[in-house]
């Protein structure tokens, strides 16, 4: 196969410039180079981004797509989805800082078996330095499977994955709030997509101070989102009673501890050191 793709990477309000900027320059480094990248503005682009981008000139093929009102990740990255002009499709986020080896040894394992794959994220505070906690996902097919009824088994800033197969299992669903890259993955097993990850970091996840960090995996908000969707795979049978409960009863626990307790039991239990 060729290795013409399309980098997705959709900008919200709440994304910083310099991060942005950061994030860029990641793809820039790339020892592969996209084919395109094509930004979707969802009321994220300032000033400082478009200076950003400009200043990046010829480095990178970048079309822009502009959201005329604000829309749900799960829309945004359906709207890349289709406009992609490429038939391989690699996500990033506008925040995370790309290992520049990452989409040469990310793409070439996409064939005819293989329709989606990923790898490790390393997270990190403000500083790409910093000591980060690797978030380590299973890597064959049988072991992400059993993996995906809990959490999702890939990071979503590492995947690439076909187009075709994208569309053929109904794209993102623009109707969730929280999950709609998890809900793809469940859509391409229920579907018999092959997915693997290598085990090896290629993004850098930038999670931010301890506040935001909270605001990113915890709280009511979150909570209720993510029950919404375990009760869609539930519903869609791709999940027991028993597991749902179970789910549902650990997110209410995890999700509501206070901010403090919440990243001793985030960064002490649920995430190991490399």
């Amino acid at each position: 196969m060729g290795h013409q793709f399309t980098v997705c990477m959709v900008v919200t309000r709440n994304d910083a410039a310099e991060h942005f900027n950061v994030a860029l320059l990641s793809l820039v480094c790339q020892s592969m180079k996209p084919s395109e990248v094509l930004i979707v503005d969802n009321g994220g682009l300032t000033d400082r981004h478009y200076e950003i981008i400009a200043n990046i000139g010829d480095e990178l093929s970048i079309r822009l797509l502009r959201i005329a009102h604000l829309s749900s990740v799960g829309q945004a990255r359906n709207i890349a989805l289709h406009a992609a002009r490429y038939q391989v499709i690699a996500v990033a986020d506008p925040d995370d800082i790309n290992e520049p080896d990452r989409f040469i040894k990310l793409i070439p394992e996409l064939n005819d078996s293989v329709r989606m794959v990923g790898a490790w994220v390393r997270e990190f505070s403000r500083e790409k330095n910093d000591r980060g906690i690797v978030r380590r996902v299973p890597c064959e097919f049988v072991d992400i499977i059993r993996y995906s009824r809990f959490r999702s088994p890939v990071n979503n800033p590492t995947i690439c994955y076909f187009k075709n197969d994208a569309l053929s299992v109904g794209g993102y669903n623009t109707s969730l709030h929280f999950g709609e890259d998890y809900d793809l993955v469940t859509r391409f097993i229920r579907n018999g997509k092959i997915i693997r990850n290598i085990p090896i970091v290629m993004v850098n996840f930038r999670i931010g101070d301890a506040k935001k960090l909270y605001k990113k995996r915890g709280g009511l908000f979150l909570l209720k989102q993510e029950i919404n969707l375990h009760r869609r795979f539930l519903e869609n049978r791709y999940i027991s009673l028993l597991d749902f409960f179970m789910i549902v009863t650990i997110k209410i626990l995890v999700r509501l501890l206070p901010c403090w307790l919440f990243n001793v039991f985030y960064f002490k239990v649920l995430r190991k050191h490399e």
